[in-house]
């Protein structure tokens, strides 16, 4: 499907497209679903996603090597490339302080020539899964859903966009708007390159991050 060039991350070549197992879908009724199931993330745990995630806004000194680097956006190190920024909006907490749906997030990140800048709404954020809805005039039409599952090599990363709105009357002419102008079959497609890429390089930094964070409370 992509045969770009394989790209040079901090830490080394980045993973290749044809690393993961990808399918894009046209949705019989309207819409788009796109699915990618990663390489294993060698060395990673949930407990290490879950604190990325809930800090993914912070910054590091991390060079690849230690703690002694320049400082910059820690959201740098997931895609050199394509991460402009990112930061929390809004944090629902529950009483231990967890990131709880109904959090807001604000991305902004350029892939093959295509900009996102956006609010998205987390719509579940535990053990299972990190997902968040994609709204146009204050209605869903997309969400991006990332499944994780621990195993003894690391762990197994699932990501799935669902370009759909499934509200009564108006439901379809979003979705055919947000297909044609907003959520492209072309950047789609750019974007999951660009999710490969930057969930390959989650074992090369994320743990590191983790018990740098940890040894120092």
């Amino acid at each position: 499907m992509q045969k770009n060039k394989q790209k040079l991350g901090f830490f080394g070549p980045m993973k290749s497209f044809g690393s993961a197992e990808t399918s894009f879908e046209k949705i019989k009724d309207g819409g788009f679903k796109a699915t990618i199931v990663h390489d294993v993330m060698k060395g990673v745990k949930i407990d290490h996603l879950i604190w990325w995630f809930e800090n993914i806004d912070k910054v590091t000194t991390f060079n690849g090597k230690g703690f002694d680097g320049h400082e910059i956006d820690s959201y740098k190190l997931w895609h050199p490339h394509d991460h402009i920024k990112v930061n929390w909006k809004k944090k629902k907490l529950n009483h231990e302080g967890k990131i709880m749906p109904g959090s807001k997030l604000a991305i902004k990140e350029t892939f093959q020539g295509f900009l996102v800048n956006e609010s998205v709404t987390v719509s579940q954020f535990d053990r299972d899964a990190f997902n968040f809805e994609m709204c146009f005039l204050g209605i869903k039409v997309a969400h991006l859903l990332h499944f994780y599952k621990e195993i003894e090599e690391g762990v197994i990363y699932k990501t799935e966009m669902l370009i759909k709105c499934n509200v009564p009357v108006i439901g379809k002419l979003l979705t055919w708007i947000a297909c044609n102008f907003i959520a492209t079959e072309k950047r789609i497609k750019a974007w999951m390159l660009h999710n490969i890429e930057e969930s390959g390089e989650s074992e090369k930094f994320i743990p590191q991050l983790f018990e740098n964070h940890n040894t120092k409370k």
